[in-house]
Order: structure tokens, then sequence, then C-alpha cells
């Protein structure tokens, strides 16, 4: 893995996209840092596991709520990543979707809205008024990494109510394809980006592996708001 993982440390700019790989009604399209074969890693301020982690068929899934200071700067990475890729999707529309044959397509965002679609396959939901600012959800592998302690635990052994914080491969954009009619000439297409977690902790203590985010989660795009905040703290010594 490299050296650095948080939001003020990259480049979007910097972003390259591998050749789509088709799978029938399905293509996946690798997201790499600056060359390809270099993954791109990101890492989630610390987050509340509410809701507990929901048992799917072949993998499990969590469910965080972005609220709060910590997540301002991760919720503004990832809206700027979007950005960036739905403005290169309209580029490579040729390749990534089959223009010819796609009719509409849809972009399916990382950070969910609170909605029926989202809290349908939760057990219980007396928290759904910490959600409000979105969440994001994390679907959880064999292949993930899960640590306390600095320990190796499993998916099952996470506390409901502990703070998480995980560090996401920004893996592929992937877009799937449904027929609207019987000989298949014609789709609608739906994408998004896949977030790979790599590790997950569970804060108890401090694992080195982490990067602590405290002296950067106030940082702004705007220089004379940064300005503003360092006169303040002089101030306050």
């Amino acid at each position: 893995m490299q050296d650095h993982y948080l939001p003020h440390q990259y480049n979007l700019s910097n972003l390259i996209y591998d050749t789509p790989e088709i799978d029938e009604l399905r293509r996946t399209i690798r997201i790499f840092d600056n060359k390809k074969g270099k993954p791109l890693y990101i890492q989630t301020p610390e987050l509340v596991n509410i809701f507990g982690v929901i048992k799917k068929k072949n993998y499990s899934e969590i469910l965080l709520p972005l609220g709060g200071i910590h997540a301002i700067v991760f919720k503004n990475f990832i809206n700027q990543l979007e950005n960036k890729i739905l403005r290169d999707a309209n580029i490579n529309k040729a390749n990534w979707f089959n223009s010819t044959k796609t009719k509409s397509v849809k972009f399916i965002p990382v950070i969910k809205e609170l909605n029926e679609e989202v809290t349908s396959t939760m057990e219980q939901t007396e928290h759904l008024d910490k959600c409000h600012d979105g969440v994001i959800k994390i679907k959880v592998t064999s292949n993930t990494m899960i640590k306390k302690d600095s320990n190796d635990i499993g998916i099952e052994e996470l506390v409901k109510n502990n703070k998480l914080r995980i560090i996401l491969q920004i893996y592929a954009i992937w877009v799937t394809m449904v027929p609207i009619d019987e000989d298949k000439t014609s789709f609608v297409s739906s994408f998004g980006i896949y977030l790979k977690p790599e590790i997950i902790e569970e804060r108890v203590c401090y694992n080195l592996n982490f990067i602590e985010e405290e002296k950067i989660i106030f940082e702004s795009d705007s220089e004379d708001e940064s300005e503003s905040e360092k006169e303040e703290e002089e101030e306050k010594e």
C-alpha cells in the first residue's frame, strides 16, 4: 500500500482508467493513480457503526452515517471524485456504455440519501435521525482485513455503536446494462464507483497503519477561510 491516504493529498486530475472489462451485461473500468497498476486508496474518518453488520448471502454490509465535522473533508473528496468521473464518463461514453445501443444512463452516487431503498435491508431503524447528512454503504467480503487492537478479527466480532475507520481502494467504475427489448439491441445503463474496503479498524486504540487526521479536518478549498481559521487559533493561544 501507499504511504498516504488522506483526501487533501490527491490530485484527481491524475486518475487514469483501464480498458473496460466486458462481461455480458456488465462492464468494469479499473481506476488507477497516475499510472496503470498503481492503486488509489482513501482513508475514511472515524464513523460510528450504529447499525451493526448486515449479513447478505455472499458478503456483509456496513451502513455508516456521514454526519459531524470529521466527515466534511471526506464527503467533499467523494463529491469531487464523482464530478471528475461524470466528466470523464461523458468523454468516454462510447467505450464505457456502448453509446450506439444505450438509450439512457443513470449515475448511482456513493453517498446515499436516507430512503426506503437504503433502509429496507436493515434490521433496526431507531437511529435514522443520525443519517440526514448521508450514509455510505460498505460491501465487506472475505478479502477485507478487519482489525481490533492490532489483531485480526472476524466481521461478526465488530461491535455495534463502536467507531470504525476504513482504508478504501477506489477500485473501479461499474456499469450494468439492462435490455429494453427482446432482441437486446437497446439498453438502459446504470453506473457508479466501487469502493473496495481493504482494512477496517474498530477504534479501541490507535493503529500505526492509519494516519491521524485531526490536524486537517478544518482544511478548506478557500485560502481566505483557511487563513481566518489559522488566525483564530493563534488568538486562542
